[in-house]
């Protein structure tokens, strides 16, 4: 989960924590962006597999993993912030780094910024918790996320056979990494010293 539990603002946008009984939109949602890019043959996402592990990702709800991410009242995509990531990350030190995972824009606020920003907000609370990287993977072969993301700034830290549980199973992935900027740091100092009620990021990871 987030650093704290107050809501995380760049300008209006905001990552405010998926509710409980918010399951059904969170994974209609996922399943929306994983049949739009099949359609378009780009491999990221199954379409199915959400539906399939609804438990899963209920339990990363309560968890208190899952976030909208949201421009006024309008949700206009979500993110998953884990405290780690042993499935696509087994070769790293614990405690240095917050994993991005089911990064997702709204297919009708794709182009304008938001998922830049999200990643942005992603890097403010690494900040806040003394983590030095940010971390996030893509399928091998999506040359549109490899591109997006270095970018953004990621660097590329090699590809691994990923193996999750059925029905994901094994996906050959990407991985990539940012250091968290001095710039930022000194732009969090004063935000981030005032809340002294900090929460653990939590740590179970699939797709």
């Amino acid at each position: 989960m987030l650093a704290s539990t107050r809501k995380t603002v760049t300008h209006r946008l905001q990552l405010v924590r998926t509710r409980r009984n918010e399951i059904s939109p969170y994974i209609e949602l996922l399943e929306a962006t994983a049949e739009w890019l099949t359609e378009r043959g780009i491999r990221q996402y199954s379409p199915g597999a959400f539906r399939a592990t609804r438990s899963y990702f209920a339990a990363s709800i309560e968890g208190g993993e899952v976030y909208w991410a949201c421009l006024d009242a309008v949700r206009v995509g979500t993110v998953r912030l884990l405290s780690e990531d042993s499935i696509v990350w087994p070769d790293v030190p614990r405690d240095e780094a917050i994993y991005i995972n089911n990064l997702v824009v709204q297919r009708g606020w794709g182009h304008r910024g938001v998922g830049l920003r999200i990643l942005n907000l992603a890097e403010r609370e690494a900040w806040a918790m003394g983590r030095a990287f940010v971390r996030l993977d893509c399928v091998a072969e999506n040359r549109f996320l490899r591109k997006y993301y270095a970018e953004a700034g990621f660097l590329v830290r090699g590809e691994i056979d990923a193996r999750y549980p059925e029905p994901f199973g094994t996906i050959r992935l990407q991985r990539f990494e940012k250091r968290i900027a001095p710039v930022l740091r000194s732009q969090c100092a004063e935000s981030t010293t005032q809340d002294t009620q900090r929460q653990p990021l939590a740590a179970n990871r699939q797709g």
